[in-house]
């Protein structure tokens, strides 16, 4: 047969498949879901009544001496509509002042006459005089309305441990997690050094007060505490913590445990609980319907576990803790006795189940 031949009867063959298959007809089926939507959601803050927070001078102290204190306090509301970790901060520090008189000359190894000082050294800073504490507490309604009660509360740092605005300048500082339309009362003092002495008489300084509200991360971090009887519970800050990393929302909540127990105050077997505000104040005799998260046996510093848990429930508003003892994970806890070696938030924290 001519190869011509044979050529033509393969493309015309080629064609009419092309043809039937391009009159071939399928049975189907369209669905069509509408008007899907993605929202953001805000984080906004109001201070004491204004957003923006315009004010000038909440921190006003005038003739403060060695070992004298003054307080400063403001209200953060949560105007947003998520909840928020906020954080201060002082920046802008500036430090003023001149010689003034015959002491504060001859402090800075001057000598003083009818001119004037002359051979001194520089007006040290008075920043580095000036100590600051700091406490917060949480509400659920305006702290200035009768009978409130705060629902969460924390010292950051006492005045003992002689923290300045020097050193603080440029740290935000964790206050904790503000819920939406919920309040937290800020209260610092201001204390001058009792070993500030005359090289200080007349030196002065200015600083801004940043607060920052941030949606919520995948840490909580957890402190040893203090809880000296009849006050507020207070930050160690010392070498041993703990870090929960996890997925904020998911359908699963993993996680990463680490707990460093640098001071050596950790040991044995421990279990991480999560204990809702579930609505009410946080109140111990409810502190048995915590739910259990991980096991960690304390060792080798850091001590480090991962897991996955599926809790089918959100947590909201929950204490995270560090607890002795060995609970089953996924179950509530029961009552467990008080145990003040343990470690306690430093924040609230909320957990969001995706697939409830």
């Amino acid at each position: 047969m001519n190869n011509k031949i044979i050529l033509s009867s393969i493309v015309i063959g080629v064609v009419g498949s092309l043809v039937i298959g391009g009159t071939t007809a399928f049975f189907t089926d369209v669905e069509v879901s509408t008007a899907n939507t993605i929202s953001a959601g805000t984080i906004d803050i109001a201070v004491d009544g204004e957003n923006p927070w315009m004010a000038e001078g909440t921190v006003t102290i005038e003739d403060l001496k060695p070992s004298q204190h003054e307080y400063a306090e403001y209200v953060i509301k949560n105007v947003g509509t998520n909840p928020a970790n906020i954080f201060k901060k002082f920046t802008d520090v500036v430090n003023n002042g001149e010689i003034v008189n015959e002491s504060q000359c001859v402090a800075l190894g001057g000598t003083w006459s009818n001119e004037g000082c002359t051979g001194n050294g520089n007006v040290p800073l008075l920043s580095q005089m000036i100590i600051n504490d700091l406490s917060v507490w949480v509400y659920k309604v305006d702290p200035t309305t009768e009978g409130a009660k705060p629902v969460w509360w924390q010292v950051i740092y006492t005045d003992g441990e002689g923290k300045t605005i020097a050193q603080l300048e440029q740290m935000d500082v964790l206050l904790g997690m503000l819920p939406v339309n919920w309040y937290m009362k800020v209260q610092q003092s201001y204390h001058m050094n009792g070993d500030a002495g005359n090289a200080y008489q007349g030196s002065n300084m200015v600083f801004n007060i940043q607060l920052t509200a941030e949606q919520l991360k995948n840490t909580v971090t957890l402190e040893n505490k203090l809880f000296p009887d009849g006050e507020e519970p207070t930050i160690e800050h010392d070498k041993t913590s703990a870090t929960v990393a996890y997925t904020v929302k998911d359908e699963e909540f993993d996680y990463t445990l680490t707990v460093n127990n640098g001071d050596g105050l950790l040991s044995g077997d421990y279990t991480l609980i999560a204990w809702e505000e579930n609505g009410q104040e946080f109140a111990w005799s409810d502190h048995g319907n915590a739910i259990a998260l991980a096991n960690v046996t304390i060792g080798a510093d850091p001590t480090v576990v991962e897991g996955s848990l599926d809790l089918n429930q959100d947590l909201i508003n929950a204490k995270l803790w560090l607890i002795e003892g060995t609970y089953t994970p996924g179950s509530v806890t029961g009552a467990f006795p008080w145990n003040e070696d343990g470690l306690f938030e430093t924040a609230l924290m909320d957990y969001y189940d995706s697939l409830q």
